[in-house]
């Protein structure tokens, strides 16, 4: 995630903070200093806070080991202001892996809140005290036990069934056994969203931090509905059955001058070239960014190897369509990406290769089920 920085690995996963957390943490420093005047206060509260996100870092490992020990990889675990964000480099194939990862979570914090609960009262602390982020806590047990109290929070709030949040993915998953894996998306992301709706609103009147969760949670639903239709479109599918073919594919070489690769891009349909030497090498990648960049000051690049891109990602025609070749191509951030095979250009895949998924895939179900008339 961008704008984060590694802070430490446990495990085999990166842990990192995003930039806005260090903001949270002075807002609430810098509030509880104006009500006390002590800088001791700020620093309380402080690490109150930092004992929060303590706790909700444990409930992402939750989900990251019980996702790592059913074979998927973790990316990274990332805190935000509004909570955690573990990344898993796949989804969960089978519906009930979904819902083992999704309960981890929460049942970390079950676990957690009768430790931390034990050992308030060990050092005389209560739930009925209560605590303020603002003025502090007056003793180590009512620290504890405001832990506790926050970590049975954690795990209720979570398993509220609001897609994307546990709660919506332990729902999608049950439901993807009976409806498959779209519709019980699009149930999940609906409840998800309506839920939402109503967190936006008891937010603008309680709590703006509550309001802000809401927004994520609307539009989280909806991304990770779209990003379900996408991986199961491009079920079965790998690179080579959408991509275009190098015969398809216009190349240029490293001496073709701007003037050239412009007259292209105008009165062709190609707007990203590979770049070939004189032995039929990929040596580079013109995109549009660098066309449109010259465009504006041609006399500053007098031919192709003035703008190529040397360091560019290349796909196996074999690579998985999903996985790997719309992954590449989202992280990448480039709208075509050379296919190489044997060392070799075999063709390109684009953007609109990849919608061209859906098509492909109803031309083989209409097919499968013309066979299976006959």
């Amino acid at each position: 995630m961008g704008n984060s920085f590694k802070i430490g690995r446990a495990f085999d996963i990166d842990v990192k903070v995003h930039w806005t957390f260090f903001l949270l943490l002075l807002f609430f420093g810098f509030l509880a200093y104006q009500q006390t005047g002590e800088a001791v206060a700020a620093l309380i509260t402080s690490g109150i806070i930092l004992a929060l996100f303590f706790c909700v870092l444990l409930h992402e490992y939750g989900h990251s080991l019980m996702a790592q020990r059913l074979g998927i990889e973790i990316q990274d675990i990332t805190l935000l202001p509004i909570g955690g964000l573990a990344r898993m480099k796949s989804m969960p194939e089978r519906p009930m892996d979904e819902v083992k990862i999704a309960i981890a979570g929460p049942v970390v914090n079950v676990v957690l809140a009768p430790m931390f609960f034990g050992v308030a009262l060990l050092l005389g602390g209560s739930l009925s005290g209560g605590v303020n982020l603002i003025s502090g806590v007056d003793s180590f047990g009512q620290f504890f036990a405001y832990l506790a109290l926050i970590n049975v929070i954690l795990a209720v709030f979570n398993l509220i069934p609001a897609f994307p949040m546990d709660g919506g993915r332990v729902l999608r998953g049950l439901l993807a056994a009976r409806v498959g894996p779209i519709r019980a998306t699009d149930i999940a992301a609906a409840v998800g969203q309506a839920a939402a709706v109503g967190f936006f609103l008891v937010g603008l009147l309680v709590n703006p931090l509550l309001a802000l969760v809401a927004v994520f949670i609307f539009f989280g639903a909806s991304g990770e509905a779209q990003m379900v239709r996408q991986r199961e479109t491009m079920r079965g599918l790998n690179v080579r059955d959408v991509m275009g073919t190098k015969r398809r594919t216009e190349t240029v070489t490293p001496w073709h001058t701007f003037g050239q690769v412009l007259d292209a891009v105008i009165h062709g349909y190609q707007e990203d070239f590979p770049v070939l030497d004189d032995e039929g090498k990929l040596v580079g990648l013109i995109t549009r960014q660098e066309i449109m960049a010259a465009a504006h000051s041609p006399e500053r690049f007098m031919n192709v190897r003035d703008l190529m891109k040397t360091d560019f990602p290349t796909i196996s025609p074999d690579a998985d369509l999903f996985t790997e070749g719309n992954k590449m191509m989202q992280e990448s951030g480039i709208r075509a990406i050379p296919v190489v095979e044997n060392g070799e250009l075999a063709g390109m895949l684009t953007y609109e290769d990849i919608g061209q998924a859906n098509l492909l895939n109803d031309i083989r179900k209409q097919q499968s089920q013309s066979r299976y008339g006959r």
